[in-house]
């Protein structure tokens, strides 16, 4: 049997035989070793909470105590218990090593008084046995089916799209095919299989793009080409990455999409030169024929990120392809000064991965150009070579020399400089926003010459 009661806080104790790790003696001992093992996460868990409140489709499991009658063991539900007791009282944290999550602690409890939880809505169950049957169900696996069975990337995508409104590209990708009179029905049956990461890489290249007929303007898909002759172009792929037989290493690299392009099917191939009366673009429902909105830079005002989430590019080095995703999920609202230094050492880098790539070890005068090498060196390199070998707009090259040299522009060299070296200047979210907008095209011409 099991029963719902409200329980304070301070009568919930964790578990010392929690399955995440090895048995511990005492109540101090589990909140280490929870602190030890999640760190970070447990921050992360305790704002969601401040925010949201908790799952009230996720109820914390607890039985009673046998040794104390008033206190109530978690079967499930320690991570939300520790990060609730760790936000309560941030002076848990004691260990070496931590002291940067427990400021954080404090300074989330300080921020927020009045939305700190202090009594919680728990399922109480007569004996551990009761419990287990449906912790099982939750943490075990699919159980063919009476578990929780998880979305797939495809299906994440879909949940996105109805709660935020906008479909990604790849999404587009497939609703477009979906809803296409020319699709044969074998290959739409198998859509929901399709695996998206593969469609994404071949997608988030701009080569690829030009041989489909598709450009991507605002995070949506636009053409100028026939749409019958697209459809022919991405149903090809969509064979292709349906086949079991068929290896990712085909278009892992850039180097690979192009031997992909090229051993491409002639029958299949798109005629980008048939054009439609009038562009077209995907709309959510179908991609009836419609006229592009005009390409348009993100409002300052529409993210709180410095990476728009539609901004796609493939980095190859670890390193930099970690800072492109954080800056395309960390708040400026709350992290502005972070994203500032990480968006100068993303540029930097991406320099650096640049001109190792190409080669190239003198400036224009002469000068060796290497990792040592001044931060506005780098990039009026990195323009010249793009411009001289035509892998990128001259105008898009000059803007980016003109802003690098000058002191006072958001994109100044002077201005990155700052973000890292002048402890009394920080960095304006909106400032952030509008000097990535400015460098994203440049940006995105570099990655895509970096085999």
């Amino acid at each position: 049997m099991s029963k719902t009661k409200i329980i304070n806080l301070t009568d919930l104790q964790i578990n010392t035989e929690n399955y995440r790790f090895e048995p511990v003696a005492s109540q101090k001992e589990a909140i280490d070793k929870m602190i030890f093992d999640q760190g970070n996460k447990l921050f992360n868990l305790a704002e969601h909470i401040v925010m949201n409140g908790l799952n009230p489709n996720d109820k914390i499991q607890v039985v009673n105590s046998n040794h104390d009658k008033t206190k109530y063991n978690v079967l499930e539900g320690n991570r939300r218990s520790v990060s609730l007791k760790l936000l309560n009282n941030p002076d848990l944290i004691d260990q070496s090593g931590h002291a940067s999550l427990k400021n954080k602690f404090r300074k989330l409890n300080d921020d927020n008084k009045s939305a700190i939880i202090k009594d919680i809505e728990c399922t109480v169950y007569d004996s551990p046995a009761e419990a287990d049957k449906w912790i099982k169900l939750k943490h075990a696996g699919q159980l063919d089916g009476a578990g929780t069975v998880t979305w797939n990337a495809q299906q994440v995508d879909r949940f996105e799209e109805k709660i935020e409104g906008k479909s990604s590209v790849v999404l587009q990708t497939i609703k477009m095919l979906e809803k296409s009179a020319d699709i044969p029905n074998e290959i739409k049956n198998e859509l929901p299989k399709l695996k998206i990461s593969n469609l994404e890489r071949l997608l988030s290249d701009p080569q690829v793009r030009d041989f489909l007929g598709v450009e991507i303007n605002s995070g949506i898909i636009q053409s100028e080409v026939e749409e019958k002759e697209v459809i022919k172009g991405l149903t090809q792929v969509a064979k292709h990455l349906l086949d079991p037989s068929f290896n990712v290493q085909k278009i892992y690299t850039k180097v690979d999409r192009e031997d992909y392009l090229k051993n491409f099917p002639k029958e299949s191939k798109p005629n980008i030169k048939k054009k439609s009366k009038k562009p077209w673009q995907f709309n959510g429902s179908s991609s009836q024929t419609k006229k592009p909105k005009p390409k348009l830079k993100p409002n300052p005002k529409d993210r709180d990120t410095l990476i728009p989430k539609n901004c796609l590019m493939i980095i190859k080095n670890p390193k930099v392809n970690s800072i492109y995703y954080e800056l395309q999920k960390l708040p400026l609202s709350k992290f502005v000064n972070v994203a500032a230094i990480s968006f100068r050492v993303f540029i930097e880098n991406s320099m650096d991965c640049f001109i190792e790539e190409n080669k190239i070890t003198t400036t224009k005068d002469g000068k060796p150009l290497n990792k040592e090498s001044r931060l506005i060196n780098k990039i009026t390199e990195v323009a010249n070579y793009l411009e001289t070998n035509k892998l990128a707009d001259k105008h898009t090259c000059k803007g980016i020399r003109s802003a690098a040299n000058n002191h006072n522009d958001l994109l100044g060299i002077e201005t990155l400089h700052a973000y890292v070296h002048n402890a009394k200047f920080s960095a304006i979210a909106t400032h952030l926003v509008t000097s990535w907008d400015n460098i994203q095209s440049f940006t995105e011409k570099v990655w895509e010459n970096i085999k």
